[in-house]
């Protein structure tokens, strides 16, 4: 069968809204593990994946900072707005789960549960030529949309006459032969930007920093073919590849352990390009205090502290993004989704999961192997380590003060604006479940990019003047967050829906 549950069918199970984002794919991944050695350390005995706490888990865990690899709860606004999701326990936790889990156990289960998935051949992708800019490649698929050339600094280029490799250093690779760059699939010798390890080759090209964001653009080749992968089933083309990181800053002491999101698509069967975005708050959080403090609670056997917006500045603290920094990038794994992964016999059919009491469907789960959900996946392991430094470079960089809020205290603080991209920074009550809108000049909806819902694709809109909204969050899910989706476009009745319906609004010009 083929992956057809759509995102709306999605919502409707989950109970919740849900970003179109391929990261909190990774998220679900990191969320698994990490559910499973707090139930290891707790003596909870559901270290083999027990799904109904998981799928509780894994929708919170979808939204937590993407930058640090512990995963801890850091009590964000967007965990706040799902505390009301967190109340549905006991039974209704066991049911969901389940729900999930039949819903999707013939479309390769619950990870892929966050996207509807169609099939795009590598091999058949449209002819791209092999010099030039990779984010002038990938722009058509790349949420975020053609990154500035002039603010672009080139990291590695390729010479068509002579079969060499330069890194922008001046390091020459004369390992590749005109034959082998012909084919885009030799690997060379390693130089400052292009490492091989076994059959994969992964080449940093080019990086551009704004004052949101570090954007690098990554070449991943493979002497095997790739196999079929999957892509979003939304139109755009955009296929992905996870990525398992280990990340230093020369701005903070400690190492951050990640899973980002490479997106791009397939140059041909050998070749995926893409452009790995590393928001700067997945790497400014300090949580050195939050950390001593889980380990004397872990040493007197105690729980952990928990962490909300009322006591998060407790435990936490943000370092300051200089201008420029070095930055140390080691990739440890690649996974890519297969667009027709075989299931395994062992997995129960939807029929046979919806026969299962809960007591069942639970003992199911907690019998499966740890890596069961690995059938659906290509993957490559190994180490692609490079060192990099990082200047922010974007004439468009600024920040646009706003301090507005109604009579409750809801409203915005500023927009932080960069060539691609803008950030909604709100000002809300720590119990207040809302969620803040953006529309452009045409009254377009500005959609987010990345796994954070504020951080805002700007390609292809006017945002000269901005009108700004904040609602509340479950009227705004369950009554009319569906007249902005594209498919059911009609900006004018949705921008007066909002007007009548937001908690604040209010109208930023955003031109000098």
């Amino acid at each position: 069968m083929k992956r057809n549950i759509s995102d709306r069918d999605l919502k409707e199970i989950l109970g919740t809204g849900l970003a179109d984002n391929d990261m909190i794919d990774a998220k679900i991944e990191e969320a698994y593990s990490i559910i499973r050695e707090k139930a290891k350390s707790k003596g909870q005995g559901n270290s083999t994946g027990n799904g109904q706490r998981e799928k509780r888990e894994v929708k919170d865990a979808g939204e937590t900072n993407q930058g640090n690899g512990r995963q801890r709860n850091t009590g964000t606004k967007k965990a706040d707005r799902k505390q009301s999701d967190k109340k549905r326990a006991g039974k209704q936790n066991r049911l969901l789960g389940k729900r999930i889990l039949i819903g999707f156990g013939s479309a390769a289960a619950v990870v892929v549960c966050m996207f509807a998935f169609c099939v795009m051949n590598p091999v058949l992708a449209r002819e791209i030529p092999f010099l030039g800019s990779l984010f002038e490649k990938v722009a058509d698929v790349f949420p975020y949309g053609r990154l500035p050339e002039e603010d672009t600094t080139v990291l590695y280029t390729e010479s068509e006459t002579n079969g060499t490799s330069t890194d922008a250093e001046g390091e020459l690779d004369t390992g590749k032969n005109a034959e082998d760059v012909g084919k885009q699939t030799g690997s060379g010798e390693d130089v400052l930007y292009r490492k091989t390890d076994g059959d994969i080759t992964i080449t940093l090209t080019e990086e551009y920093a704004s004052n949101q964001a570090i954007f690098i653009g990554v070449r991943i080749e493979n002497k095997q073919e790739f196999p079929e992968m999957a892509s979003y089933a939304d139109g755009s083309g955009t296929q992905f590849m996870q990525a398992w990181t280990k990340e230093s800053y020369s701005f903070r002491p400690d190492q951050i352990q990640s899973a980002r999101s490479i997106q791009g698509k397939f140059e041909d069967a050998h070749t995926f390009l893409g452009i790995i975005r590393i928001d700067y708050s997945d790497i400014d959080v300090n949580e050195s205090l939050y950390l001593e403090a889980c380990e004397e609670a872990e040493a007197k056997g105690e729980e952990l502290p928990s962490v909300d917006s009322e006591t998060w500045d407790m435990y936490f603290s943000r370092y300051e993004i200089p201008a420029s920094f070095d930055m140390e990038l080691e990739f440890t794994k690649l996974k890519g989704y297969l667009a027709d992964p075989v299931r395994p016999d062992y997995l129960k059919s939807d029929e046979e999961l919806s026969q299962m009491t809960d007591e069942e469907w639970e003992a199911y789960m907690n019998a499966l192997p740890k890596d069961w959900m690995d059938y659906q996946y290509w993957k490559a392991e190994g180490s692609w380590a490079y060192q990099l430094p990082i200047i922010q470079k974007d004439e468009e960089a600024r920040v646009i003060k706003i301090n507005e809020t109604n009579e409750d205290g809801i409203g915005f603080e500023s927009l932080e604006i960069s060539s691609v991209e803008m950030t909604l920074n709100t000002i809300e009550p720590g119990d207040a479940s809302t969620i803040a809108v953006a529309l452009d000049a045409d009254g377009r909806q500005l959609e987010s990019g990345s796994q954070n819902f504020y951080e805002l694709s700007i390609a292809d809109h006017d945002i000269s003047t901005v009108y700004l909204y904040i609602c509340d969050y479950d009227e705004y899910m369950d009554e009319f967050k569906g007249y902005g989706l594209s498919a059911n476009a009609n900006d004018d009745d949705y921008q007066s829906i909002l007007e009548e319906r937001a908690l604040f609004k209010t109208i930023v010009k955003t031109s000098s």
